[in-house]
């Protein structure tokens, strides 16, 4: 797993890299030179993902922070029925918060005025409390878990491009590469005797690719996108307590879809919509019995306002609408752009 997180490291940097030092004098750049960017409408980027690319030779360095709360409340049985109200076995209910923050680094640089590289670094730290109380045992007190982790979340890089820049709507492609630099599920010890990790990860421990495709379609003075991606988690061989196994993540099918509308020059907000299908994940090419087909749907909102005209803030918030989805999340943006 290590040698695997180290390559897909040096393949992030080296894909930084080559966008970097592919800016060379070409008869696309020298078009874009002539034709001015069509810069929609400013709206509150709610989805993380800009309305418009960055313009040629400008680079936006952009400072986040986010705060995600879930909870979630579960009852086990070990054991079997014997009638429909006799059960013989144990039951354990379990009540779990689980909190993660999360400050990312993020630099935008438009190469052309159609296409612009991105690279994104998190840092996250989780906590999570566990209550548990076994019912048929006649325990008088839960027995409550504290953990928490901390530390480099998976760096991301991605690259977009603007298809067309005079009529709406516009329609922007995305290649996006997720690297495994966070501490993965696999390399964390387990507890053995609560049989929970002895510190949280702070990385899903598998490489993905996501392209994906966006439209925006501004009626001032509103903004309505919509946007899908594919998630390709990458399989890998990882060490588990049955031996070396290969293990193939679900993909992730994800469509999303707003509207922005500007109050004024300064201010503007906007709402939307996300959905997430994440298929059934693969162990030795094999998908277990107990494999979920999970469903994400979130209702989010956000606030922008301009500071100047190289400063804004961001403000989002996002409530889960299903029970796999997060209960609730805080964003706060604050991109500045540097010529």
């Amino acid at each position: 797993m290590n040698t695997f997180k180290y390559k897909s490291l040096v393949a992030l940097l080296t894909l930084c890299s080559s966008a970097v030092f592919a800016e060379e004098p070409s008869a696309d750049q020298t078009d874009d030179k002539k034709e001015k960017p069509k810069r929609v409408q400013t709206v509150a980027d709610i989805f993380e993902q800009p309305g418009v690319l960055t313009p040629r030779g400008s680079f936006v360095l952009d400072t986040s922070f986010s705060y995600t709360q879930n909870s979630s409340n579960s009852v086990s049985v070990v054991g079997y029925t014997v009638l429909p109200s006799l059960i013989v076995g144990l039951i354990e209910a379990s009540d779990v918060d689980r909190t993660t923050l999360t400050v990312g680094f993020t630099g935008r640089y438009g190469i052309t005025n159609r296409f612009e590289v991105e690279t994104r670094i998190p840092l996250v730290y989780r906590t999570d409390s566990i209550s548990k109380r076994k019912a048929q045992t006649g325990a008088n007190n839960n027995e409550l878990i504290d953990l928490d982790g901390s530390g480099l979340g998976d760096i991301e890089a991605a690259f977009k491009y603007q298809f067309n820049m005079k009529t709406a709507p516009y329609w922007i492609g995305s290649l996006r590469f997720k690297s495994t630099t966070g501490k993965s599920p696999y390399d964390v010890n387990i507890d053995p005797k609560t049989n929970e990790f002895e510190t949280l990860p702070t990385g899903s421990g598998f490489a993905s690719i996501e392209p994906g495709i966006t439209m925006i379609l501004p009626i001032d003075p509103a903004v309505i996108y919509a946007s899908t991606s594919y998630i390709w988690n990458i399989e890998d061989d990882v060490d588990t307590e049955a031996g070396s196994q290969t293990i193939d993540l679900g993909d992730t099918i994800s469509f999303s879809a707003g509207m922005g509308f500007a109050v004024n020059p300064k201010f503007s907000f906007s709402m939307g919509l996300s959905h997430k299908t994440i298929l059934k994940s693969k162990i030795n090419g094999v998908t277990p019995d107990n494999a979920k087909l999970l469903q994400l749907d979130s209702l989010s909102f956000g606030a922008n306002y301009a500071i100047s005209r190289d400063t804004t803030i961001n403000i989002g918030a996002t409530a889960g609408l299903t029970a796999d989805a997060p209960d609730f999340q805080l964003s706060l943006r604050i991109p500045i752009t540097l010529k």
